[in-house]
């Protein structure tokens, strides 16, 4: 039922990216934020009001 060597496999995937999740962590703040001030431009522009 379990497929046991995918799963090991998974967490030792997950496990090998610990290292790097300050990194993530802040490329995805960095996503968020740019996508979040690239819609609040796209609406001003639509004639809605500026998010401040």
């Amino acid at each position: 039922m379990y497929n046991w060597e995918l799963q090991n496999a998974i967490t030792a995937f997950v496990e090998s990216l610990r290292p790097m999740a300050p990194y993530f962590h802040d490329l995805y703040i960095g996503s968020l934020h740019a996508f979040a001030h690239q819609m609040s431009d796209l609406l001003t522009a639509m004639g809605y009001p500026p998010v401040p």
